[in-house]
Protein backbone atom coordinates (compact mmCIF):
# COMPACT_ATOMS: atom_id res chain seq x y z
CA UNK A 1 0.00 0.00 0.00
CA UNK A 2 1.45 3.89 -0.77
CA UNK A 3 1.64 6.13 1.30
CA UNK A 4 -0.12 9.12 1.08
CA UNK A 5 1.79 12.73 1.57
CA UNK A 6 -0.11 15.64 1.91
CA UNK A 7 0.03 18.40 -0.31
CA UNK A 8 2.24 20.54 2.52
CA UNK A 9 3.76 19.85 5.36
CA UNK A 10 6.82 21.06 7.53
CA UNK A 11 10.26 19.61 7.94
CA UNK A 12 11.59 20.74 11.69
CA UNK A 13 15.12 20.80 12.20
CA UNK A 14 16.91 22.15 15.70
CA UNK A 15 20.55 22.70 16.04
CA UNK A 16 23.29 23.60 18.75
CA UNK A 17 26.63 25.09 17.73
CA UNK A 18 28.91 22.77 20.05
CA UNK A 19 31.85 24.84 18.79
CA UNK A 20 32.35 26.85 16.06
CA UNK A 21 33.17 24.51 13.64
CA UNK A 22 30.41 21.47 14.97
CA UNK A 23 27.07 21.45 14.93
CA UNK A 24 24.30 19.16 16.08
CA UNK A 25 20.84 19.10 15.27
CA UNK A 26 17.82 17.01 16.15
CA UNK A 27 15.56 16.02 13.27
CA UNK A 28 12.10 13.66 14.55
CA UNK A 29 14.48 12.53 17.34
CA UNK A 30 17.13 11.73 15.33
CA UNK A 31 20.89 13.55 15.72
CA UNK A 32 22.87 14.93 12.77
CA UNK A 33 26.26 15.96 12.74
CA UNK A 34 28.45 17.87 11.13
CA UNK A 35 32.26 19.27 12.03
CA UNK A 36 35.10 20.75 10.08
CA UNK A 37 38.32 19.15 9.19
CA UNK A 38 41.50 20.19 11.43
CA UNK A 39 42.82 22.57 8.99
CA UNK A 40 39.04 24.47 9.33
CA UNK A 41 39.33 24.43 13.34
CA UNK A 42 37.36 21.57 13.61
CA UNK A 43 37.60 17.56 14.97
CA UNK A 44 36.91 15.79 11.78
CA UNK A 45 34.60 13.85 13.89
CA UNK A 46 31.79 14.35 11.04
CA UNK A 47 30.89 15.49 7.75
CA UNK A 48 31.50 18.91 6.64
CA UNK A 49 27.87 21.04 6.19
CA UNK A 50 28.94 20.38 2.26
CA UNK A 51 29.49 16.98 1.92
CA UNK A 52 26.17 16.68 4.31
CA UNK A 53 24.46 18.47 1.76
CA UNK A 54 26.22 16.23 -1.52
CA UNK A 55 25.07 13.83 0.26
CA UNK A 56 21.20 14.38 1.17
CA UNK A 57 21.38 14.78 -2.80
CA UNK A 58 22.84 11.53 -2.90
CA UNK A 59 20.03 10.24 -0.81
CA UNK A 60 17.15 12.24 -2.21
CA UNK A 61 18.06 10.74 -5.82
CA UNK A 62 17.65 7.01 -4.27
CA UNK A 63 14.57 7.59 -3.06
CA UNK A 64 12.71 9.34 -5.58
CA UNK A 65 14.69 7.41 -8.69
CA UNK A 66 13.23 3.87 -6.30
CA UNK A 67 10.08 6.12 -6.72
CA UNK A 68 10.13 6.87 -9.99
CA UNK A 69 11.14 3.53 -11.44
CA UNK A 70 8.10 2.00 -9.95
CA UNK A 71 6.07 4.98 -11.97
CA UNK A 72 7.94 3.77 -14.89
CA UNK A 73 7.58 -0.56 -14.43
CA UNK A 74 11.62 -0.49 -14.10
CA UNK A 75 13.01 -3.21 -12.09
CA UNK A 76 15.91 -1.72 -9.54
CA UNK A 77 17.67 -4.37 -7.98
CA UNK A 78 20.51 -1.79 -6.49
CA UNK A 79 22.08 1.47 -7.24
CA UNK A 80 25.93 2.69 -6.97
CA UNK A 81 26.24 6.66 -6.62
CA UNK A 82 29.18 8.96 -6.41
CA UNK A 83 28.95 12.77 -6.39
CA UNK A 84 31.23 15.09 -7.12
CA UNK A 85 30.64 19.12 -5.89
CA UNK A 86 32.96 21.49 -7.64
CA UNK A 87 32.98 24.42 -4.69
CA UNK A 88 33.64 27.90 -5.68
CA UNK A 89 35.23 29.33 -2.68
CA UNK A 90 35.60 32.66 -3.85
CA UNK A 91 31.90 33.94 -3.17
CA UNK A 92 32.33 32.70 0.69
CA UNK A 93 36.36 34.99 1.12
CA UNK A 94 34.64 37.54 -1.09
CA UNK A 95 36.81 37.58 -3.84
CA UNK A 96 34.33 37.64 -6.25
CA UNK A 97 30.45 38.41 -6.70
CA UNK A 98 29.87 34.63 -8.13
CA UNK A 99 26.06 32.97 -9.57
CA UNK A 100 26.46 29.94 -7.47
CA UNK A 101 29.27 28.05 -5.21
CA UNK A 102 28.75 25.08 -6.59
CA UNK A 103 28.69 25.84 -10.57
CA UNK A 104 29.10 22.44 -11.46
CA UNK A 105 27.98 19.00 -9.56
CA UNK A 106 28.91 15.62 -10.97
CA UNK A 107 26.56 12.91 -10.63
CA UNK A 108 27.25 9.39 -11.64
CA UNK A 109 24.75 6.57 -11.10
CA UNK A 110 25.38 3.16 -12.00
CA UNK A 111 21.78 0.86 -11.62
CA UNK A 112 21.73 -2.94 -11.77
CA UNK A 113 18.53 -3.60 -13.89
CA UNK A 114 17.71 -4.78 -17.11
CA UNK A 115 15.73 -1.60 -18.37
CA UNK A 116 16.47 -0.06 -21.76
CA UNK A 117 18.62 2.68 -22.55
CA UNK A 118 15.75 5.15 -23.07
CA UNK A 119 13.93 3.76 -19.79
CA UNK A 120 17.29 4.73 -17.42
CA UNK A 121 17.23 8.18 -19.94
CA UNK A 122 13.64 8.46 -18.53
CA UNK A 123 14.26 7.78 -15.67
CA UNK A 124 17.23 10.02 -14.91
CA UNK A 125 15.06 12.85 -16.30
CA UNK A 126 11.70 12.21 -14.06
CA UNK A 127 14.26 11.95 -10.95
CA UNK A 128 15.98 15.30 -12.09
CA UNK A 129 12.65 17.00 -12.03
CA UNK A 130 11.05 15.59 -8.93
CA UNK A 131 13.59 15.07 -6.49
CA UNK A 132 13.48 18.15 -4.10
CA UNK A 133 16.84 18.42 -3.66
CA UNK A 134 17.95 18.25 -7.07
CA UNK A 135 15.35 20.95 -7.93
CA UNK A 136 16.87 23.00 -5.24
CA UNK A 137 20.26 22.86 -6.64
CA UNK A 138 19.19 23.47 -10.07
CA UNK A 139 17.49 26.65 -9.38
CA UNK A 140 20.50 27.70 -7.50
CA UNK A 141 22.69 27.72 -10.84
CA UNK A 142 24.18 24.45 -10.26
CA UNK A 143 25.02 22.91 -13.61
CA UNK A 144 24.50 19.00 -12.54
CA UNK A 145 26.30 16.97 -14.63
CA UNK A 146 24.79 13.31 -14.79
CA UNK A 147 25.61 9.83 -15.83
CA UNK A 148 23.25 7.04 -15.80
CA UNK A 149 24.11 3.61 -16.75
CA UNK A 150 23.60 -0.21 -16.06
CA UNK A 151 25.98 -1.91 -14.28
Amino acid sequence: MAHVMPDLFKIDVKAHAITHARTEMVARGKVVATDEPPERGGTNLFATPLETMLSSFLGCTNVIANYVAGLLKIELRGMEMDICGHFDTRGVFGKADIASPFPVIELRVVLDTDASDEKIAELQRLTGEKCPVSVLLRRAGCEIQESWMRK
